[in-house]
């Protein structure tokens, strides 16, 4: 069930990327940011009817305000790189956070992984490699070294790094909590943390929160239905794992970015997909 949950996360984080770049267009970054959080309030602050508040300690609340400031940084990242480069040459770099993961839970939170489930995080991190391996013949380091040529690749590795980061208190936050609280309370301050930076955008304006409410609602309820699946799935398996088969979802944003912005390369960047379901299956039996 959450290997299931966990697809279901990374597709959907796709579909919200897409629809993102897709606003990207005519919405400055920031601004896209902001949407994805606030957009997703109205399907996620029903859950406080119907959940139980736990009783909260200090470090929830730490965990909390760590993870609220890193992601605001990391979603203006996240944004900006979308709408400066192509879909299939950023988010494939998300790839990399598995491997941040082998080692930052099991210092925070003492997990520990066994072989097999570190076979799959290594073969979701060649994955990603192998979906830049058109670049190989300019040299074999060149699919990672792409990555210092193009603002927007580069911006994605700090967000894979920070993801790594905020994936592990994000659960050390749950676990003093519950899933669905979390998730409700994580997207209503970085809606509010976000809102003084997104009014004060040149760019962005009071009277374009409601200039194309159709496209912005559906970024913001399938990133609230994403946060649900996550926050559900990491709660029950080690961060590394969970993270590695949301990780499926560079699959989906190569697919997207060929059939909705017709990017080239895609046969290329689909052979690392399928180390990619490679290293899921070894997670999923781990």
């Amino acid at each position: 069930m959450w290997y299931c949950i966990a697809l279901l996360s990374g597709l959907l984080m796709a579909t919200a990327d897409a629809f993102s770049k897709k606003e990207s267009a005519r919405t400055s970054a920031i601004g896209i940011a902001w949407v994805r959080e606030a957009y997703a309030l109205p399907l996620l602050l029903p859950l406080f009817f119907f959940i139980e508040i736990p009783a909260l300690d200090t470090i929830f609340w730490l965990a909390l305000g760590a993870c609220v400031l890193l992601d605001m940084l990391t979603t203006f990242l996240y944004m900006r790189a979308l709408q400066i480069a192509p879909l299939s040459l950023t988010i494939p770099y998300l790839g990399l956070t598995p491997l941040f993961l082998l080692i930052i839970p099991s210092v925070v939170l003492g997990e520990n992984l066994s072989a097999i489930g570190i076979v799959g995080v290594v073969l979701v991190a060649l994955g990603t490699y192998l979906l830049q391996i058109g670049r190989i013949r300019e040299g074999w380091l060149q699919p990672w070294l792409a990555v210092f040529k193009n603002k927007g690749s580069l911006y994605m590795l700090i967000v894979a790094l920070c993801y790594a980061v905020t994936a592990t208190l994000g659960k050390l936050a749950i676990q003093h909590s519950s899933p669905l609280f979390f998730t409700a309370v994580y997207f209503l301050l970085l809606a509010a943390g976000l809102t003084p930076f997104a009014l004060r955008s040149g760019q962005w304006k009071m009277r374009t929160l409601i200039a194309h409410p159709g496209s912005y609602l559906r970024i913001g309820l399938t990133m609230g239905l994403m946060a649900v699946c996550h926050f559900t799935a990491i709660n029950r398996i080690p961060v590394a794992y969970m993270i590695s088969i949301k990780r499926l979802s560079l699959i989906f944003a190569i697919l997207y970015g060929w059939l909705w912005f017709g990017e080239s390369d895609i046969r290329h960047r689909l052979t690392g997909g399928l180390i990619i379901l490679a290293g899921a299956t070894c997670i999923a039996f781990a």
